[in-house]
């Protein structure tokens, strides 16, 4: 990036610039032109009949001259007109004149316009692009929310002043020059008058508008901490009013509210005055203009058209000025932000550039060893997660990495695959070093599966394809088979400096991945939906969609098949009060309000549920039918209802879209309508577009699901009532086209879902086990016909939601899975990538991967090893260290090396905070959070260091503290009936006394130190409010007991089983 703001415009829109400087030089001849015109059709085209001597009636056909800017053209061409024909041809020239000047600013203010806008997209996708090479470390010191805000609106006036930074000043100041110029050539003391002042206007006015401005944010300052007090109030009303407090707290804020109205007072003060300042001084000019002009007339040193000209031009004088005035603002503002902007998108070790631009067209293998010689890795805090790991996987092999410290697998992983760079030492692939392969190698033949996978919102195979959408289409960069259309984008984007490659075209790399076609990627999807044991729940989202017949006519024949199929096997074990079907005369419980009233599906707008009140067919039949008052009481009690159970729910929280029928964007719409009308005779103000809202909440409602009580029996028969009165009264409505689409048992109906088209109605999911049985029968017609491929295909096209929130993390994470085995990688790495799958599944899945991939590098990272599944390789991460183990039992009990004591000794006082932090770090509770939350953890520790026998906690104290032993062995002794019983034997790096924190209670146990040992204990009051404030903290926390009652579980059932065992053998 640029570092100059200036230098940024001048390298991408250089010949821009030219054109627009071209245009506006060439404008100012015009400009001056029409300048001076009046002055000639004051002078020589007008004639005052009046005037003594003068005939009056032979005025108008008075024989003259043309002249024109001081050019006699009679002499010229030979021609004299009339006076009045001159004075008509003068006034038709300032007209064109006039036109022309227009044309001229529209013309350079379009193309300006431009200009600006592609600057401001070029930046744009500049910062955007440098965001993707961000270091990962970036991220947690700028949050995606300081990105989208940099990028979306702060650029945005940088973008209105692109334009205006060099043509601008040209322009207007070109503008302002010409008009001085035109009042020195009618009379140098008309220019002097005209310019005298503006030097003190450009001095005094934004020396006035620089206080103004801070009186400004001054003013914003005490408004933001009224709103704070305001605030702090309403949250402690209850002690307020408990107290008595009222008058204190109202004096209070009467003297912040006092502090404002000064401010303001003060603000309104001098804006006045530097009005009134700036209106002198733009008044005095006329002034000198009349005393002057009218003395140089009256002496006869001046016509009076020049006096009029120079009048007319000096009200132009003053727009120019003005804009040049804003400028010089807009200047100071625009370098500050430019370079603030710059700051951020420049951060250290950033991915160079020339590693995503341009991939080659031969993507290598990486098929050989893997090798690090001195990898590290270390935070800005100088962290060492990552010391000096030398080590090589050999081509093929499967390696299991195990590491307690969730951080330490974490960059592990990443710097395995080249998303995080090493900051020391080096790391290769087939004797190709890391840090020079082109981000295309790495994503096509490096898979990583990570634990919390990223899903954008849009289909499952948009998702799963994501690993291999990388291969640009240049096709249809051909202009022979783009439409005109594309081409303009194309030009555009190219103008722009962005990507011309549209993403809607195909850019699945087929030949990188071993395919020839995209029917063969989708039956490799297929195929490993078996692998990932995900086959099941493609099959359930599939049955969820719904089928267009149109567009999937076998489908569509064979759920025809399968209907009359399901119909008579369900009668046949008398299963049919299990399904609701579709009756026209009956109400179907399991479909929506509105379903059932239109019997179908709408298809056009206006038969939308929402468009219901605006649709003048369906408001007639509503009143006919006497329903609408008793809708909108319905709907009201429904928003009421809607606003409490969705109020703590954080916006775009998948719950909206699996339990909310209700918009969650109305959500505080409906809070208003809803607190108008709960104020007595407030229903007066509810407005009618309000009140159409609210009527309009029922029709979502579906009576079985949602279960609110407000659709009784009686309202159901009214219910379809109307509907048999729609379908009389408006056939047309249900013919093709006519917008909606009508339930028919005869044909596949596009608006059900696959699962509703066979059934030709609804599961009764009251009933415990009706989703059972009537699924098992679906399937098993299903498979008798021989479409389950075709309906788990169709899953394909389901919506993952944002972040994937429509699918369950077991799902996601096995996606993610397939997404990379999709690739057919070299290398795989999984980070945890299946711990939201239970145990069974997930070493079912590990065993398949040396079957799915025979010749890749397989590395498991994980806190432990998958049971039953053999590795090649055992590696530990402690430390910082990566060690070598036999097997998975040995890596259990592999200590860690020697520290390397005198290092930290020499280092500076932070690196015994760091040492302290990186213990922290070691254990399971602490192993998620950053580097500068263990650190404060460690600071506002306590380190103390115990001798032999010396208790760090006693049996039977309240519970203040925690205790991370550093060094040493310390023993928890119960004390029973006056006898004390040693438990266990707690090592370096294990965490005690934790629970009696977070319970209030006493200690059970006493913790003594059996040799020198050195521990941290931690503040209680830190410890507690890391668990409030911290999210990811308080669910290790509750992980961490979680393990321990189960492993307690586990003790007592043992110890139960062996006293049963014994008291059976006796």
């Amino acid at each position: 990036m640029h570092k100059s703001m200036y230098g940024f415009i001048w390298a991408y829109s250089k010949r821009e610039q030219l054109i627009a400087l071209t245009l506006t030089l060439v404008s100012f001849p015009f400009l001056y032109f029409s300048l001076d015109l009046p002055k000639t059709i004051i002078n020589r085209a007008i004639k005052d009949p009046t005037e003594a001597g003068v005939d009056a009636a032979s005025v108008p056909t008075e024989i003259v001259h043309i002249q024109i800017f001081g050019y006699d053209f009679t002499e010229l061409i030979g021609i004299e007109v009339e006076r009045l024909t001159y004075l008509l041809l003068l006034c038709g020239l300032f007209l064109a004149l006039v036109c022309i000047n227009g044309v001229f600013k529209m013309r350079i203010n379009t193309f300006v316009g431009i200009m600006s806008e592609r600057l401001l997209r070029r930046l744009r996708y500049i910062l955007v692009e440098r965001t993707l090479r961000f270091p990962l470390p970036q991220f947690q010191k700028t949050s995606s929310g300081e990105v989208v805000t940099m990028v979306t609106a702060e650029v945005e006036p940088l973008g209105g002043f692109f334009g205006d930074a060099i043509v601008l000043v040209a322009f207007q100041g070109g503008t302002f020059l010409t008009i001085i110029y035109f009042l020195f050539a009618q009379d140098p003391m008309m220019g002097l008058a005209a310019t005298a002042l503006v030097p003190v206007q450009g001095y005094i006015i934004p020396k006035l508008q620089r206080k103004v401005n801070l009186l400004g944010k001054e003013r914003v300052r005490h408004v933001r901490g009224l709103s704070n007090r305001i605030g702090e109030v309403i949250n402690g009303v209850t002690d307020v009013r408990a107290h008595a407090n009222t008058g204190f707290i109202l004096s209070d804020l009467s003297r912040q509210l006092g502090r404002i109205f000064w401010v303001r007072l003060e603000i309104y003060q001098r804006k006045f005055f530097m009005k009134f300042v700036n209106n002198f001084i733009n008044q005095m000019t006329p002034f000198l203009f009349f005393a002057i002009g009218g003395y140089l007339v009256l002496y006869g040193e001046l016509s009076i058209g020049a006096l009029v000209a120079a009048l007319a031009a000096y009200k132009d004088l003053a727009a120019p000025w003005k804009e040049l005035l804003n400028w010089y603002q807009r200047l100071a503002d625009s370098k500050i932000k430019y370079e603030q902007l710059i700051g951020q998108f420049q951060p250290p070790n950033m991915l160079p550039a020339e590693l995503q631009e341009n991939p080659p067209q031969e993507i290598p293998h990486l098929d050989g060893d893997i090798v690090a010689n001195s990898l590290s890795w270390a935070d800005e805090d100088g962290v060492r997660v990552l010391d000096s790991a030398s080590f090589t996987l050999s081509k093929g092999q499967s390696v299991a990495v195990v590491a307690a410290s969730g951080t330490a697998k974490d960059v592990f992983s990443r710097l395995l695959s080249r998303v995080l760079l090493p900051t020391g030492g080096s790391l290769s692939f087939a004797g190709k070093d890391a840090d020079r392969l082109h981000e295309s190698v790495i994503g096509a033949r490096v898979g990583l599966v990570n634990g919390d996978a990223t899903f954008f919102n849009g289909t499952i195979l948009d998702n799963v394809l994501l690993g291999l959408s990388r291969l640009p289409p240049r096709d249809e960069l051909d202009s022979e088979k783009a439409d005109e259309e594309r081409l303009s984008e194309i030009e555009e984007a190219l103008a722009s400096g962005n990507s011309p490659f549209s993403p809607s075209a195909d850019w699945i790399d087929y030949r990188s991945a071993g395919f020839d076609s995209r029917d063969a990627v989708l039956d490799r999807i297929t195929d490993l939906l078996d692998s990932v044991e995900l086959r099941e729940d493609f099959y359930a989202l599939g049955l969820r969609l719904t089928v267009d017949p149109d567009r999937m006519e076998d489908l569509a024949a064979k759920i025809a098949m399968a209907r009359p199929r399901i119909n008579e096997t369900l009668t046949a074990r008398a299963m049919d009060d299990l399904v609701q079907t579709y009756d026209f005369d009956r109400f179907n419980t399991y479909a929506s309000v509105g379903g059932n009233i239109i019997f179908g599906k709408a298809t056009q707008p206006e038969w939308e549920y929402a468009n219901w009140m605006t649709n003048p067919t369906m408001l007639a039949m509503m009143k006919k039918h006497e329903l609408l008052k008793e809708f909108y009481d319905i709907g009201l009690r429904i928003a009421g209802l809607m606003v409490d159970l969705f109020k703590d729910v954080p916006p775009g929280h998948p719950f909206f879209d699996q339990y909310s029928f209700v918009n969650e964007e109305l959500l505080p719409e409906l809070k208003m309508i809803v607190r108008k009308a709960d104020q007595e005779n407030g229903a007066g103000d509810v407005t009618e577009e309000e009140r159409r809202l609210i009527t309009s909440l029922p029709f979502s409602l579906t009576v079985q699901r949602h279960r609110l009580g407000v659709i009784d029996e009686t309202m159901q028969r009214r219910l379809v009532a109307l509907r048999k009165d729609l379908r009389d009264c408006h056939p047309e409505v249900f013919e093709p086209g006519g917008g909606v689409e009508s339930y028919d048992a005869a044909r596949i109906n596009q608006g059900l879902s696959i699962l509703d088209n066979i059934l030709f109605g609804r599961v009764v999911h009251g009933r415990a086990d009706a989703w059972e049985k009537v699924g098992a029968l679906v399937h098993e017609v299903v498979r008798d016909l021989d479409f389950e491929d075709d309906i788990i295909r169709t899953a394909l096209n389901f919506q993952v939601g944002i972040g994937g929130g429509r699918l369950s993390t077991t799902q996601r994470q096995k996606l993610n899975l397939m997404r990379s085995l999709l690739k057919n990688p070299d290398v795989l790495i999984l980070n945890d990538g299946l711990s939201g799958v239970d145990t069974a599944q997930r070493d079912r899945i590990m065993r398949r991967l040396r079957e799915l991939l025979p010749q890749a590098t397989t590395i498991w990272i994980g806190s432990s090893t998958p049971d039953g599944v053999a590795f090649d390789r055992y590696l530990e991460l402690k430390n910082g260290r990566v060690f070598e183990a036999s097997d998975a039992e040995q890596i259990t009990e592999h200590t860690a090396a020697e520290k390397d004591a005198d290092e930290r000794e020499e280092g500076s006082a932070d690196e015994a905070l760091t040492a302290e932090a990186r213990s922290l770090h070691e254990l399971p509770l602490f192993s998620n959070l950053d580097a500068n939350k263990l650190k404060f953890l460690a600071f506002t520790s306590e380190r103390l260091t115990y001798n032999p026998g010396e208790v760090l906690m006693q049996q039977g104290d309240e519970g203040e503290a925690a205790y991370v032993i550093l060094d040493g062995a310390a023993e928890v002794v119960i004390v029973s009936g006056g006898k004390e019983q040693v438990l266990f034997e707690l090592g370096a790096n294990k965490l005690v006394g934790e629970l009696a924190l977070l319970c209030d209670s006493e200690r059970t146990a006493t913790v003594r130190a059996r040799k020198k040992t050195t521990a941290l204990r931690l503040n209680r009051e830190v410890f507690s409010e890391m668990a409030r404030q911290d999210p990811h903290f308080a669910f290790e926390m509750t992980r961490d007991l979680g393990r321990r009652l189960i492993l307690t579980t586990s003790e007592l059932n043992r110890a139960r089983n062996e006293i049963v065992s014994l008291s059976t053998s006796d």
